[in-house]
């Protein structure tokens, strides 16, 4: 593993004064020390703000950067990536929570496989819940099984800045992560998977992903205006998206 790289974590946030201490806590928490954190506050009308500059001010590695006017999730990610320094981009929704070993594995999993994008296994879990649910993932993916079924989790992504290029996440699309990463897939960038459990993901009732109509009705946009796949292409895809939603639990394990 090259312990020289920067990576540069990317972390949203907008009204999270609950929860982003302890996101941050999982990013100081890091086995793998060289990062910077840039929290990007939309505008939030908490105290998400003065959290953020509390933590700025007693590490230099955390930057936090304040939009004009409320952007989105999407634009305010983007921007900060065009104010990032590092070899690496990871991603981090201030309400979820790394594995302290998280970047550690991921820069160890790219050295391996070579890979541009590298993802992990995640556990799922509600406020209150001692519970988690583990969503494991395959070791590699594709455009074409990405197609079928997004295994991708954006606090999971870590991906090398010289791959990412030009490419951004786009506002105009509901689940601007999954079509950014079927773009990257389709330009020829090349994915990889941690087995192990690296990232905690909060699941809240108020989350866009709760609404499952809509995560339907949104993926099947992202099949016919974002990739333009014909429609019985959208269709067999379709198929496969909402089988294996409906079979998940057949792949996840509880976890302690």
């Amino acid at each position: 593993m090259n312990d020289t790289a920067l990576v540069s974590v990317i972390m949203p946030a907008f009204r999270t004064e609950v929860y982003l201490p302890q996101a941050i806590e999982s990013v100081l928490a890091q086995t793998y020390s060289n990062w910077e954190l840039l929290i990007m506050d939309d505008q939030s009308p908490d105290g998400t703000w003065e959290i953020a500059q509390r933590y700025a001010g007693k590490d230099a590695r955390i930057r936090c950067i304040q939009n004009d006017h409320n952007l989105g999730v999407a634009q305010t990610r983007n921007r900060g990536i065009d104010l990032s320094r590092g070899d690496w981009i990871a991603f981090l929704d201030s309400d979820d929570i790394w594995h302290a070993d998280k970047l550690e594995q991921q820069l160890a999993a790219a050295a391996r496989t070579g890979a541009d994008l590298i993802y992990s296994a995640y556990a799922m879990f509600h406020d209150g819940d001692r519970r988690r649910t583990a969503y494991l993932v395959p070791a590699r993916t594709t455009y074409d099984a990405m197609l079928g079924e997004n295994v991708i989790g954006c606090s999971t992504a870590l991906m090398r800045r010289s791959a990412l290029g030009e490419h951004r996440f786009r506002s105009d699309f509901y689940h601007e992560d999954y079509a950014l990463w079927l773009e990257l897939l389709r330009s020829g960038l090349s994915a990889a998977g941690c087995p192990e459990v690296l990232v905690e993901w909060r699941i809240s009732e108020n989350a866009r992903s709760f609404n499952k109509l809509n995560a339907a009705k949104n993926r099947w946009r992202v099949y016919r205006q974002a990739e333009k796949l014909p429609i019985w292409k959208c269709a067999l895809y379709f198929i496969i998206y909402a089988a294996r939603g409906f079979f998940k639990v057949r792949k996840s394990r509880h976890a302690n």
